[in-house]
């Protein structure tokens, strides 16, 4: 049903006239496949529904998503829903919250982070970002975590890097590096290459995970597409590969790929 109700609210939207405010609508859907010992993992599917508008200073967004675990051993699945909201305080300075909620044994029941980011340099072209958040998992673990990095900007292309210290219920903390490069013109080609490396990071955050693989060791690589076809919107399109080995023995417990294909629909003048 939640299914039904994203295809019909993107439909919906598409139809709107355009209006003074700002906004995008996103719909994709991810499916990925698996490689393990016993092939016991996958196929896993997600759809996923954002609106994003901005409203004075505030960019807020709603998402819905649902995402189903086609295990072997124990299928899952999860139904999801994401408010989050960035605020500019000043020219240097900007804030950004979210909160998500689900049903199911897979996404986190409750979650919260909250960032500040400041703006640095001569230019302003390097920000400097700092957040914590919390996770509680249906199984009742607990994931704490901060997240710190830098965001440095030039001529059509930005590099993000972040680290990831997590803190879960029972066990020690676990460190997780992020890079992400992206490169692009909005209304031409938007490229982003997503790399993790490390401790996994907590669930639903960076790349999807199972409750009984949480800490492990993992390594990924994603790229992503946004392409524009015409002035109101166009597609998305993207990979990722993906493995994880047990932390403690080291050994292989799957392999992952996916893929990742949507539309985007400008609601009013395209996003800033």
């Amino acid at each position: 049903m939640k299914r039904l109700v994203l295809i019909f609210v993107a439909f919906a939207l598409t139809l709107l006239p355009h209006v003074a405010r700002a906004g995008e609508l996103d719909l994709t859907g991810d499916l990925s496949g698996f490689t393990s010992p016993g092939n016991i993992y996958g196929p896993w599917d997600t759809l996923t529904g954002t609106y994003r508008w901005v409203a004075g200073a505030d960019t807020p967004s709603v998402t819905l998503v649902t995402r189903a675990d086609h295990d072997v051993l124990a299928p899952t699945h999860s139904d999801g829903t994401v408010i989050d909201d960035y605020h500019t305080w000043s020219p240097r300075f900007f804030t950004y919250a979210a909160l998500g909620l689900s049903a199911g044994t897979v996404l986190p029941n409750r979650s919260f982070y909250v960032e500040g980011d400041e703006k640095v340099g001569r230019n302003l072209t390097t920000v400097l970002g700092g957040g914590l958040g919390v996770v509680v998992n249906p199984n009742g673990v607990v994931q704490r975590y901060l997240n710190v990095g830098p965001t440095f900007y030039a001529n059509n292309f930005n590099v993000t890097l972040r680290y990831l210290q997590t803190f879960t219920t029972s066990r020690t903390g676990t460190g997780t590096g992020l890079l992400t490069f992206q490169s692009g013109q909005t209304g031409k080609t938007i490229a982003t290459l997503n790399l993790v490396a490390g401790d996994q990071p907590p669930n639903g955050l960076a790349e999807p995970s199972q409750i009984a693989a949480f800490g492990q060791r993992t390594v990924s690589a994603g790229l992503e597409i946004k392409h524009w076809t015409s002035p109101q919107g166009g597609i998305l399109a993207g990979v990722v590969v993906a493995r994880l080995n047990d932390q403690l023995s080291g050994d292989l417990l799957y392999v992952q790929r996916g893929v990742t294909l949507g539309i985007f629909r400008n609601i009013g003048p395209a996003l800033p």
